[in-house]
């Protein structure tokens, strides 16, 4: 039924249209601009948007120390500020309205009103770290740890009526070869603008949080990370320490009452120490890889982690001795030097036949290469068949004697792997892929090698 009524509103187009074209001769200026419309006047602009609250700032975090005494702590975040109104959208420019033209009017829109200003997100709560021996001493510890209020949105501006149109409809009076009628224009109101959208409320800020230290000594100032130039790790040791602290819930019942922190509070364990050290024991020279920074991080269980970037690989040992953990590189290269391979030359015909390959990166001696060919032959003459099939005559891994390694270089025997030799005579029609998977340590990556046309 779709089908059918659309052909008949073709078929009924196309009568229109056909009887159109006859009557245009005899109007023109009506066929002509029926369908313009033209606006005077100019519209009003938008609004500005209102600002955005600046955010409150976060409580002060400070240390105290109880001693049975009652003590106040006020460490409240600040409120965040109120985001901007919208500013009010321009009215528009209202010029008198032309007369008896030949065309229909639009007379000029309201600008819109602009957009009000986020509310300022309230500042978190300070943390507080008390010090102290006796558990009932926290009893009278009173903190305020407050987030600050949200900041409120800005309203939208309110938007600009539009211009009112002086004579809504007007007819012309329009002759041509002694033939008159009268056309119709109309004068369309302009559009008031549109209310600019209200701020969001900014958030709350978070409560602050509670660590406890079941000591009077102040605690010294932790390094549980480093990072520095790979020349200074091999200078000397290097030190690090690490605050450990056990995570709990129920601080409010800790402390006085009235107090308002989070319910997660930290107590504090005990202090981990360790040294770490570098050694160089590679063949290649340190001096072009002293400017890398490797990051060492000690770790909650007291154990060290060592970080290089990524760009390198590495391989080496670790050893431990007391508080020293030593790390020793035996091996390290270049990440996107281990892949930079080239085909070379095809030498020897049948069983003698092989292809080289050129390790350009230079990296052979430090890392492990293994190779993966698939091997493709046919019949069929690529230069004057489009459909070309080729047959599959090897796929997997090489084995270690077909391969001769001489520094850079891997020459490939393939005449030696399980294929007739016919597949290997000159002008035959091959196919090549040969991937390379290189590995050092953790450390792998491949390569892609492809190759076709006659042997």
């Amino acid at each position: 039924m779709k089908r059918r009524i659309h052909i008949n509103l073709i078929t009924a187009m196309t009568a229109l249209l056909a009887t159109t074209a006859v009557a245009m001769p005899l109007r023109p200026a009506m066929i002509a601009l029926a369908d313009q419309i033209r606006t005077y006047g100019v519209d009003g602009r938008d609004g500005i948007d209102g600002r955005h609250g600046q955010s409150g700032r976060d409580g002060r975090s400070q240390s105290v120390r109880a001693d049975g005494l009652s003590i106040r702590i006020e460490a409240m975040g600040e409120p965040g500020q109120d985001g901007e109104d919208g500013g009010r959208g321009d009215r528009p420019s209202c010029p008198a309205q032309p007369e008896d033209v030949r065309y229909d009017l639009q007379a000029p829109d309201g600008g819109d009103g602009g957009d009000g200003g986020d509310g300022g997100q309230g500042g978190r709560g300070g943390d507080v770290t008390i010090y102290y021996t006796d558990s009932a001493q926290l009893r009278q510890v009173l903190v305020n740890a407050m987030g600050g209020l949200s900041g409120r949105g800005g309203r939208g501006g309110v938007g600009a009526n539009g211009c009112r149109c002086d004579d809504r409809s007007w007819r012309v009076r329009v002759c041509h070869d002694g033939n008159c009628e009268e056309e119709r224009y109309d004068c369309r109101d302009g559009n008031p603008g549109d209310y600019g959208r209200d701020g969001r409320n900014g958030a709350a800020g978070g409560l602050g949080q509670v660590w406890l230290v079941n000591q009077y000594t102040p605690l010294s100032s932790d390094q549980p990370t480093l990072t520095q130039p790979l020349e200074s790790f091999l200078r000397q040791p290097v030190s690090l320490s690490k605050h450990l602290w056990e995570t709990r819930r129920g601080a409010g019942a800790l402390l006085a009452t009235g107090s308002t922190v989070d319910d997660t509070y930290y107590q504090y364990l005990e202090r981990l120490e360790a040294e770490a050290q570098i050694v160089w024991q590679a063949e290649r020279s340190p001096t072009t890889f002293l400017a890398l920074s490797p990051t060492i991080t000690l770790t909650d269980t007291g154990n060290l982690d060592l970080d290089f970037p990524d760009r390198y690989w590495i391989d080496g040992r670790t050893e431990q001795a007391g508080t020293l953990t030593t790390y020793t590189i035996d091996y390290i290269v270049r990440a996107d030097e281990v892949t930079d391979f080239a085909w070379g030359n095809q030498t020897g015909r049948g069983d003698d036949f092989a292809v080289t390959v050129i390790d350009l990166g230079q990296e052979s001696a430090f890392v492990n290469t293994q190779f993966e060919l698939i091997y493709r032959t046919t019949d069929d003459d690529p230069r004057s068949n489009r459909r070309v099939r080729y047959q599959e005559q090897f796929s997997g891994r090489l084995p270690a004697a077909v391969i001769t390694q001489d520094q850079n270089r891997f020459v490939l025997n393939l005449g030696q792997l399980p294929i007739s030799n016919r597949y290997f005579r000159r002008g035959t029609n091959a196919q090549v892929e040969l991937r390379i998977v290189r590995s050092l340590g953790q450390n792998s990556a491949e390569v892609m090698l492809e190759w076709e046309g006659q042997l």
